[in-house]
């Protein structure tokens, strides 16, 4: 029995140093090709040949490259990149990002179209424009240049009557809507002066919310109607239709009344005017032309 149990043995032995054998056949160096195995498609991964074989090979594909039009270059990419596995498309992606990313903001004025680069910027709010202005030497130059402080303000009075009346009543109006001079001040000033507007509006607004204004009334002295139903304004004086039938003018500084228009035999319920006549519309079916300066 022990002489068959040994014999066993030694032949179990012999087969597991087959296997063995077998193994570190599998694992020697003498394999040239391994596969990789990715999220994307399986891709063959070879030993490179020799260094100086590799450049010479790399040289002569980019010289043929070179000697192609566009679209054979892109093709041939495009083939390429199909044939690569997913960590090189995302090595690839990685390189390409910052290329295709282009400061046209700093390329227009170099190709000498620095009014197109002005324009983009022009439509920038006051928060982006100061931005921008941080982004680099050249947007800041561009944007001086351009005298966009001062065409942002320019926007703003255009669309906005109380930046209207702030550019009358403070007088810096008078720097506006001028091409640039030697006295037009320089963007700068433009710039400081945005924040000081700004400033001014919130006071007005927080000092009507908080009721600190000056009221001034105008007595109509319409004692029979006690009513107003249209008025229209300029800087020098105000004109109001009244339930009374009439129209009063009244100076817009000392609120005096210049003058008292009549004619209407109901209320009057809308008007216009220029400096030259008033045109009137009343409750009773009729319209007024009045020639006569709204001052005589």
């Amino acid at each position: 029995m022990e002489p068959e149990m040994e014999d066993k043995t030694l032949e179990l032995m012999n087969t597991s140093g087959m296997d063995s054998q077998t193994l570190v056949d599998d694992l020697s160096p003498k394999k040239t090709t391994v596969l990789k195995i990715s999220n994307g498609p399986v891709a063959v991964s070879r030993k490179r040949p020799s260094e100086g074989n590799y450049e010479k090979e790399k040289e002569h594909c980019i010289a043929l490259f070179d000697q192609w039009s566009e679209a054979d270059q892109v093709e041939f990419v495009e083939r390429l990149i199909s044939r690569m596995c997913h960590y090189q498309h995302g090595h690839i992606n990685s390189y390409l990002k910052p290329m295709l990313q282009r400061d046209f903001i700093t390329a227009l004025p170099a190709q000498g179209l620095d009014h197109i680069a002005e324009n983009i910027l022009s439509f920038l709010d006051a928060r982006s424009l100061c931005s921008a202005e941080l982004v680099c030497k050249e947007w800041q130059r561009v944007i001086s240049e351009g005298m966009l402080w001062k065409k942002l303000i320019e926007r703003m009075v255009r669309t906005d009557p109380l930046w209207k009346g702030l550019s009358e009543r403070h007088q810096w109006e008078k720097y506006l809507f001028k091409n640039r001079t030697p006295e037009v001040p320089p963007n700068s000033y433009y710039h400081s002066l945005y924040p000081k507007i700004i400033q001014d509006i919130e006071t007005i607004e927080a000092n009507w919310r908080c009721g600190r204004h000056n009221l001034q009334r105008i007595q109509c002295r319409s004692e029979n109607s006690k009513g107003v139903y249209c008025l229209q304004y300029d800087d020098d004086k105000i004109i109001s239709g009244l339930r009374d039938n009439s129209i009063k003018i009244w100076d817009k500084q000392s609120l005096e009344c210049l003058k008292i228009l009549t004619g209407h035999t109901g209320s009057v319920l809308c008007l216009q005017y220029d400096e030259r006549v008033i045109v009137t519309g009343s409750s009773d079916s009729t319209v007024r032309y009045d020639t006569h300066s709204v001052t005589e």
